[in-house]
């Protein structure tokens, strides 16, 4: 809201909520800053000269932390919080000037440094940091104490320490560590970036054991990590090594809990790149969990064996070995003579082999009887065990991966028809996951085809289920493929009700980058009803959110855009 001409009012980078006059937060810190806090978590420092950006940015983080100064410099810009600055600012006015100057020409030097963290960091620290503001002091009311008392802060654990028993695999120490700090997990997940890669299949080990340990006491602690793994897994732009393996390990440790996941790892493929790491996740899950595995289309693994890539074909054989995939032995026996390598980490070590080897190796295994090799799949929950249910639906799994070979092999009116064949058997039967999964592979198969109406209506059954599951991260994948096809259609004020629902879930996962993307979606469509009102404040809250992450080009891109609406705006008016 504009308060005069070329004078705009301070609103948060991250929310556009009105932010408060910044004030003196005592004892005083090593800057002098006045700190704020916006309603939306975010926390900002005033640096009245504007040559302190460094220093306020710092001082802003810990605050944001408490004052807990050992959390603030083990957290990672954008994975941990976002920052964003907002210049020209005037403390006396309490009011910002974009052009650096005021009326009579005073240059307005002043700036807001922005910091967000990331909702579960907000969830240990916003509390008191926000007392403190509020009090505009540290010392505490004696309602606040009583509050501590009742609820103990946990301890918290240096960066080093968890280093330290992770390279001992200390899991009963790091458990217990991680129940009293739910920063463990986050401290142990960083290793996953160490630049000796042996370190990092430690870390891959040792976060997935100790994940699983607490996943009973702690399931929310956990449930946050999966997610975390799973959107870093999804995006191609982000640093995700590790993630799929580490979910693969939280998975074979804990399958009763996490074993539904498993049809997330194959929803992620077609991602070439990522089909070693998704390969030896199912592997490992598939070798003390066979049974798991099978319920899920690990049958796309087959035709992996073909791939020009020796990791992949290798990974292929030595997961399929490790499942017992007697189906795959004739296509395994080709490959007993391929001598190309490739390394593997077998549990223990990363080893250099061959393709052959690793393949013989697979088909010895699969020779071998079941009461060799130890296996937990007694502790597998479920409906019914594979081995008790009915025959029709024995043979519709079977089905589903005849259909799945069909789709790979671009066979996509034969697939079609055996999908929809096994549909109606699962439907019948009551599974909904399974029809969630095959609608969804329909959905892809017409989409593919180019028949995009007829991919709707599979790919709205799909979201449905997934919405009655309370699967937010497969809720927010098929609102992205409902609002595809519909964009498609040129029908874009159906897209709407879509881009608001997926918007809501985003923001509760604190998927930033998807939440600018929706907003600018939801801008588009406003612009295209004639609804320019709309579509600027979209277009701006969209604006300021890539800023805020570091994706200037997006955001610089907006901001022309947003000038040109603007302008028409101006002319029509």
């Amino acid at each position: 809201m504009s308060i005069s001409k070329g004078v705009i009012e301070p609103l948060c980078p991250f929310c556009s909520q009105k932010i408060p006059r910044p004030r003196q937060i005592e004892p005083k810190r090593l800057g002098d800053f006045e700190f704020g806090v916006c309603e939306c978590g975010a926390v900002f420092a005033h640096d009245v000269t504007g040559h302190n950006l460094g220093a306020a940015m710092v001082e802003a983080l810990g605050f944001a932390c408490d004052d807990d100064w050992d959390l603030a410099w083990s957290l990672m810009p954008d994975e941990d919080y976002m920052d964003a600055l907002l210049e020209g600012y005037d403390f006396n006015r309490h009011a910002l000037y974009p052009k650096g100057y005021d009326a009579e020409g005073k240059k307005i030097r002043g700036a807001l440094s922005f910091i967000r963290l990331k909702s579960d960091l907000q969830d240990l620290k916003h509390g008191s940091v926000k007392a403190k503001f509020d009090t505009g002091s540290v010392v505490e009311s004696s309602s606040t104490i009583g509050a501590r008392q009742v609820k103990r802060r946990g301890k918290r654990y240096s960066k080093r320490e968890v280093a330290r028993l992770v390279e001992k695999k200390d899991i009963n120490k790091l458990a217990e560590m991680a129940l009293d700090d739910k920063l463990v997990l986050r401290k142990i997940q960083r290793l996953l970036y160490a630049a000796d890669l042996e370190s990092r299949w430690q870390a891959v080990m040792v976060l997935g054991r100790v994940a699983a340990a607490i996943s009973n006491q702690d399931p929310s602690n956990v449930g946050d990590l999966l997610r975390r793994l799973l959107y870093s897994a999804n995006d191609s732009a982000a640093a995700n090594w590790g993630a799929i393996e580490t979910v693969g390990e939280i998975i074979r440790n804990q399958p009763s809990l996490y074993g539904s996941f498993i049809r997330h790892i194959l929803g992620l493929v077609n991602d070439i790149p990522s089909r070693p790491a998704i390969l030896w996740a199912i592997g490992r899950i598939g070798e003390l969990h066979p049974k798991l595995v099978r319920t899920h289309s690990f049958f796309i693994m087959f035709d992996l064996l073909d791939s020009d890539d020796p990791a992949i074909r290798g990974h292929a054989a030595w997961a399929l070995g490790k499942i017992r995939a007697s189906e795959a032995e004739g296509a395994l026996k080709k490959l007993c003579d391929d001598d190309a390598e490739f390394y593997i980490f077998d549990g223990n070590k990363l080893i250099l082999t061959t393709v052959g080897k690793v393949a013989m190796e697979a088909i010895d295994r699969m020779n071998k009887k079941a009461t060799d090799v130890k296996s937990k799949d007694q502790e597998v929950p479920g409906p019914k065990a594979a081995s008790q249910e009915p025959p029709e639906i024995l043979e519709a799994r079977h089905g589903y991966q005849e259909a799945e070979i069909l789709k790979n092999r671009g066979q996509s009116l034969d697939a079609l028809a055996k999908f929809e064949e096994v549909l109606t058997v699962f439907d019948n039967a009551g599974y909904h996951v399974e029809v969630a999964n095959i609608c969804e592979k329909i959905g892809d198969l017409h989409v593919m085809r180019g028949n995009m109406k007829a991919a709707l209506s599979p790919y709205q059954r799909t979201l449905a289920i997934c919405e009655k599951k309370n699967d937010p991260i497969s809720t927010v994948i098929m609102l992205e493929k409902v609002i595809d096809i519909y964009r498609h259609l040129e029908e874009y004020d159906k897209t709407l009700p879509y881009y608001f629902r997926a918007l809501e879930l985003v923001e509760n996962l604190s998927d930033v980058k998807r939440s600018a993307l929706f907003l600018s979606g939801i801008a588009d469509v406003y612009e295209r009803q004639g609804k320019l009102e709309e579509a600027l404040d979209a277009y701006r809250l969209a604006e300021k959110l890539f800023r805020g992450m570091g994706a200037r080009e997006k955001a610089d891109l907006l901001k022309e855009g947003i000038a040109l609406l603007e302008e028409q705006l101006k002319t029509s008016a």
